[in-house]
């Protein structure tokens, strides 16, 4: 039998030679519980689409919904942000008249952009997250990944106060979401970057 004071010893270097816990880069130390309200002045999605000659970019701005962050569950949580397809813009009236009619977004049916996730990990602000959801567009809910990164956090300064910055990317295929119309003139593929701001409610 091996005496008390070696089993406490030995004890103790099985402990100090396992697998060390991280705290989880963005969980509890970064994010307060509760829930914060996307910041529509200052949050948009850009997209880029491009074509045999040049290609088509613009805006989805001016959203609204919001990510709740569970007190049980802190390093995890539930997104839902909406963007009004009739807040995009490329800067060209003309080009935007297309995009929301009938042969792309059809606003008049489905005025809004959804992207949603469901128990999502928190992003960290070393290397980038990769938050697995669901985006809808033109009636159409597909799966996605969203790449995310957290860009910048503001503690509580004053009381009530939290900002959240994150920055993301991911690629769609719009003839998914029943939006083929000009290919093989216009890429199938657009490119999405993101750049949201949250605030604690």
């Amino acid at each position: 039998m091996i005496p008390r004071p070696a089993r406490a010893i030995l004890l103790l270097s099985l402990i100090a030679c396992g697998p060390a816990v991280a705290s989880p880069d963005g969980g509890p130390a970064l994010y307060a519980p509760g829930r914060y309200l996307v910041d529509g002045a200052a949050t948009k999605v850009h997209f880029h689409v491009k074509a045999l000659v040049g290609g088509y970019e613009g805006d989805l701005t001016q959203p609204e919904g919001m990510v709740m962050i569970d007190p049980a569950r802190p390093e995890r949580a539930d997104v839902d942000i909406r963007f009004p397809v009739e807040k995009m813009t490329t800067g060209d009236p003309s080009t935007d008249a297309i995009l929301k009619g009938e042969s792309f977004f059809d606003m008049v049916h489905f005025p809004t952009v959804r992207f949603t996730a469901r128990d999502a990990p928190l992003a960290g602000s070393d290397s980038a997250t990769i938050i697995p959801g669901e985006l809808t567009m033109h009636g159409q809910t597909r799966a996605v990944t969203l790449s995310v990164r957290l860009t910048g956090v503001t503690p509580d300064e004053a009381p009530g106060i939290a900002i959240l910055h994150f920055t993301g990317s991911m690629s769609v295929e719009r003839s998914h979401y029943g939006m083929g119309f000009g290919r093989p003139f216009v890429s199938d593929k657009v490119d999405l970057t993101i750049d949201a701001i949250f605030r604690r409610a």
